[in-house]
């Protein structure tokens, strides 16, 4: 008998909702970065496993000569505690991570995401921290999605659990997808936003693009989506 699937998750808009804007562009927007500064930022705060705001605020200013730490640190401790407060769980994602684990599967978390919003989500989702087998988080990993080194240590975690196969879940076809089957994994797109994708469903529909093991609307249908396949 095959074993039970090795299921990573997304956490951002695909377990939780945080904040209209992403991180970058709230720090973007307070420090008045141009674009090429922000996308800087971006990386910086995504890769760098700083867990108090005054570290990462130094590690900012090496990379923003021109703008005054204080200024800086003041930013990223306004933006740092909305970060931790903005955190809300997608119904129903503690139950499905724990119908999930009750069906012999095993449960992973694959994210790019800073120390704030994973604190938040810890506060938020605390059964979720609880009954993860991985953790990949790209503050701590120091490399981001879509990197190919981010999908080969989750496939690997889970030939070393011993799972015969290995599901990627997520919202972002580019980060969570595509990237994921490229490594060996199955992918799952939770395709909650299609006004966003029209170019990317004409690229899949022409075989331009490999198109997903699974598409659903949400994340109420994933369990339904592996029951179909015996999970």
């Amino acid at each position: 008998m095959p074993s039970k699937p090795f299921v990573f998750f997304d956490i951002g808009h695909t377990l939780v909702t945080g904040a209209a804007q992403s991180p970058r562009r709230l720090l973007g927007t307070a420090l008045q970065l141009d674009e090429k500064q922000t996308k800087r930022v971006g990386k910086l705060i995504m890769t760098t496993p700083c867990t108090e705001p005054e570290v990462l605020s130094k590690a900012i200013a090496r990379v923003l000569p021109d703008h005054p730490v204080t200024q800086i640190h003041r930013a990223v401790c306004e933006i740092w505690e909305d970060q931790i407060l903005c955190v809300r769980e997608i119904e129903p994602a503690s139950e499905l991570i724990r119908t999930l684990k009750g069906r012999g599967c095993r449960v992973g978390l694959i994210s790019n995401i800073w120390h704030p919003f994973f604190e938040g989500f810890r506060r938020t989702c605390p059964e979720i921290i609880r009954l993860s087998d991985f953790c990949l988080l790209s503050y701590r990993f120091g490399k981001k999605k879509p990197h190919p080194s981010v999908y080969e240590t989750g496939r690997q975690a889970a030939e070393e659990a011993g799972a015969d196969t290995c599901w990627m879940i997520g919202d972002s076809y580019e980060l969570d997808i595509a990237p994921a089957q490229k490594a060996g994994m199955k992918g799952l797109w939770i395709l909650c936003r299609p006004e966003r994708e029209r170019e990317l469903l004409v690229d899949l529909v022409n075989g331009r693009c490999p198109r997903p093991h699974g598409c659903v609307s949400s994340l109420e249908e994933v369990l339904d989506f592996f029951a179909n396949l015996g999970v």
